[in-house]
């Protein structure tokens, strides 16, 4: 619940910025960008979670020949189907248990963007937003009970909006007037996510099996590459 004010209370401070800057828009200048993103996954996030695939758009607003300016980025990304073994340390003897994970995320962020004006621009950037969450992860394989060797196999998805944070860098560079090529790379953090890793699954050698499903910090590297429209 506070994740979801959190959330609302973001875009709500977006519209308004968007809302402020529209009766003046002769004085700012528009970028409006649209990209193909590829995800890594990293830390705990990276332990389960495929590559990722998206699509992103990115609206930059700022005063001509000015270095400061506001970003609004929304993205669409899937984390392919990635499956990893539960350790065998955390099982009895016989069994074997494998994890499969996939997930779509939704991502939103807004925060200040710092550029030099020019035909070849590079840029930092950093944004707070959210971004939500539909994971699905399937725990299955063969523990042995009192009757011998049982199939197991369990879900455990997680939908959510949590908050989120990003930064990163990129180059922009003209190609032709109104129309620019740009390369970025962002380190996003998402957290409270609630997923399991397989070194937190354990067998008690009687046919069940423990599962926590822990909040974790959903980390990845973004590279975007698209085209730019504006000046």
């Amino acid at each position: 619940m506070r994740a979801s004010r959190s959330a609302l209370l973001i875009l709500l401070c977006s519209a308004a910025v968007v809302a402020g800057a529209s009766p003046a828009s002769a004085q700012y200048h528009h970028l409006a960008g649209g990209y193909l993103t590829g995800g890594f996954p990293m830390g705990d996030w990276g332990k389960i979670a495929g590559f990722g695939l998206g699509v992103d758009a990115t609206d930059v607003v700022r005063k001509p020949q000015k270095a400061l300016a506001w970003r609004l980025s929304t993205g669409v990304l899937y984390n392919f189907s990635r499956t990893e073994d539960v350790p065998q340390a955390n099982l009895a003897a016989n069994d074997k248990l494998s994890l499969e994970t996939k997930n779509w995320s939704l991502t939103f962020g807004i925060g200040p963007e710092l550029s030099k004006p020019g035909p070849v621009s590079p840029f930092v950037f950093g944004t707070v937003g959210f971004d939500t969450y539909w994971t699905q992860s399937t725990l299955s394989g063969t523990v042995n009970g009192p009757s011998g060797g049982v199939n197991h196999t369990s879900d455990h998805g997680d939908s959510r909006i949590a908050f989120a944070w990003a930064a990163g860098l990129g180059l922009r560079r003209t190609i032709v007037h109104g129309h620019l090529g740009e390369l970025s790379a962002e380190y996003r953090s998402g957290t409270d996510h609630k997923f399991i890793l397989p070194d937190e699954v354990k067998t008690n050698g009687s046919g069940a099996v423990l599962t926590s499903r822990d909040s974790h910090s959903s980390d990845q590297i973004l590279i975007r590459f698209g085209t730019v429209f504006g000046e």
